[in-house]
């Protein structure tokens, strides 16, 4: 009779915790803030790189990769070599302008900063409803997150939401930007302070 229940028990906490884990955020009604990930392992580090949007910011369609090049593609242009350098800078435009050097390195944005810290995650909902929306949304990638409501969807800057949220750190001298690992780790995406 007790391993009957016991087996009872475990199926019932087994199928419990298979529930949860198969239900993603992107599912739910309203995101939450990204989930922590892994943090920048090495003082300098940016993150991954947002290769479409500094496409189309230049006038082109799209990115894709043949064999080791990213090229900007469509809108009648000739297909042309992503410049990463030109792309991080362009990405980390408000780090630039502050004086620090930006930088490719292997496919990654990188930074020289005399001091550099993980602050944190970002509360996405919260942002969007002190800028007056209602919600936030997310599609599959970095870039797909949206502020929502009233009829309206808006991208969100995530280095501003990050100065939002880290008004301590801005108020010390320090650079916030967002940071993120990959282009479809839409749920990691956290929080840099970094200090010339």
């Amino acid at each position: 009779m007790r391993k009957s229940r016991f087996r009872s028990l475990l199926a019932a906490a087994g199928g419990a915790l298979l529930a949860f884990l198969l239900i993603s955020p992107a599912a739910s009604a309203a995101p939450a803030a990204p989930a922590k990930t892994a943090s920048p392992a090495t003082v300098g580090d940016l993150g991954g790189m947002l290769l479409r949007e500094f496409c189309q910011a230049n006038g082109f369609a799209d990115v894709t990769r043949r064999a080791d090049v990213w090229f900007c593609i469509g809108n009648h242009k000739i297909d042309t070599a992503v410049p990463l350098t030109a792309a991080c800078r362009w990405q980390f435009s408000d780090l630039v302008r502050a004086g620090f050097t930006v930088t490719n390195n292997g496919g990654r944005c990188w930074a020289n900063p005399s001091a550099y810290a993980d602050v944190g995650g970002i509360a996405v909902n919260q942002y969007c409803n002190s800028l007056g929306y209602s919600d936030a949304s997310v599609g599959d990638n970095v870039a797909s997150w949206r502020c929502v409501g009233h009829g309206t969807s808006v991208p969100i800057d995530f280095h501003a939401a990050c100065r939002w949220q880290n008004p301590a750190w801005v108020a010390k001298g320090f650079s916030l930007v967002s940071y993120f690992n990959n282009y479809g780790d839409r749920f990691g995406i956290r929080c840099l302070a970094l200090s010339r």
